[in-house]
């Protein structure tokens, strides 16, 4: 099985060149970097893990440059040019940017008479395995051109989910973290100073602010303790999502949120029909079209039921995938998959699929935005008032304090 390895090596010149492959073992890597006359200096295996991600594929993919190369090969490639010198061609972004890199060494992989998907292969945090297993297929199939045309447009979609998805989340981060700066100014700085001058004149102090006082002698006399409970939750956490049972009963928490739940859920079959289409268009059996697309969801419940409905492929089911049989898979895009199936038409059906659950996505994002954005004006109105009265009832007794 291929393995992710950070190196680390010296050219002929004396500069230093970083980077991470993908490859069977480290002597492969050692030849590779042999053959662009490097010197290697470390090679390490990078641990495999499945970084967490609340949509499965809400991750640092670059959209832009990734559609700008499929786009850019597909042109040159319908318009007759090799594709040695459609890759000599392309350039994305800055001349020494981590996709130019790639470009390179996949040239190289294609001059040495290998597969442009191998290359590929070879570079997996530019190029997903369902896009790698989908130009292996255009490539066997002689309809590369196609393909990538088609990836490029899913790759627009999925660029466009990941926006309004972005969009409808970004501003509760940003009121939760502006809150959580605020709290932490005042419980640090504002509310100890308050304490100390409102002391001095033996004004009596209104709950509201013992509250907040409390609040800030916990903070700042027991700092340590505040820290090591927060590195102690982190550490909690990094440990159920590293373990199996712990990270799938997580992922089943999130699907049971309002709103957050379903947009899960539909971003995820949106994104797994598009994907399913482009591979078994391009010619893969359907059994390995579910087996490279479990790899690339990250809820690990949605995961499970797609591993179920490939079961039910591989002992020759297909026609009984009833939707009784799945907890989370939408009913109607399991109709739908069955009429595709007995109809023959199964890539045509996993398009609608695809476009419908898009459109879900879109309105559930509104919907989410338009639940949100009150509920968090509360929140915010609630916290100032708050520490209005825990700053200016004070000044009101002073006043007292003076005129008596």
């Amino acid at each position: 099985m291929p393995v992710r390895y950070k190196y680390r090596a010296i050219s002929r010149d004396g500069q230093v060149h970083k980077g991470v492959v993908t490859s069977q073992s480290s002597e492969l890597v050692e030849q590779l970097l042999a053959n662009q006359n490097l010197l290697p200096i470390k090679i390490a295996p990078i641990e495999q893990s499945k970084t967490f991600t609340l949509f499965g594929f809400l991750k640092g993919v670059d959209y832009d440059k990734l559609i700008s190369f499929t786009t850019s090969l597909s042109t040159l490639h319908r318009a007759g040019v090799p594709l040695l010198r459609a890759l000599t061609i392309i350039k994305i972004g800055k001349e020494n940017s981590r996709f130019n890199y790639a470009i390179e060494q996949v040239k190289l992989y294609v001059r040495s008479g290998k597969p442009l998907s191998e290359g590929m292969a070879e570079f997996s945090d530019l190029f997903s395995r369902a896009y790698v297993a989908s130009v292996a297929a255009g490539e066997e199939s002689g309809k590369l051109e196609y393909t990538l045309d088609e990836l490029a447009e899913i790759l627009e979609k999925e660029m466009e989910m990941n926006r309004q998805i972005k969009l409808a989340i970004r501003y509760p981060l940003i009121v939760v973290a502006v809150i959580i700066a605020a709290f932490v100014v005042m419980m640090t700085f504002v509310i100890p100073r308050f304490v100390d001058f409102y002391s001095s004149f033996g004004a009596e102090i209104p709950t509201p602010t013992r509250l907040m006082i409390f609040i800030s002698n916990t903070v700042t006399q027991y700092w340590p303790l505040v820290l090591a409970g927060l590195v102690a939750i982190g550490i909690t956490f990094k440990k159920i999502f590293s373990n199996k049972n712990g990270r799938l009963w997580f992922d089943r928490q999130l699907l049971k949120l309002p709103i957050f739940g379903n947009l899960i859920i539909k971003s995820n079959i949106a994104r797994f029909a598009m994907m399913f289409k482009i591979l078994f268009r391009s010619g893969l059996p359907i059994i390995k079209c579910l087996d490279i697309l479990t790899a690339t969801i990250k809820n690990g419940v949605i995961e499970q039921e797609i591993n179920e409905l490939e079961e039910l492929f591989k002992k020759g089911k297909d026609i009984e995938v009833k939707p009784g049989n799945f907890k989370y898979l939408p009913d109607m895009s399991l109709h739908m998959m069955s009429i595709g199936l007995e109809s023959g038409s199964l890539d045509e059906m996993l398009g609608e699929i695809g476009k419908h659950y898009s459109k879900e996505v879109a309105y559930t994002t509104r919907q989410l935005i338009s639940v949100i954005e009150p509920i968090l004006t509360l929140v915010l109105g609630v916290f100032i008032l708050l520490l209005a009265l825990a700053i200016f009832l004070p000044m009101w007794n002073l006043i007292k304090v003076f005129h008596s």
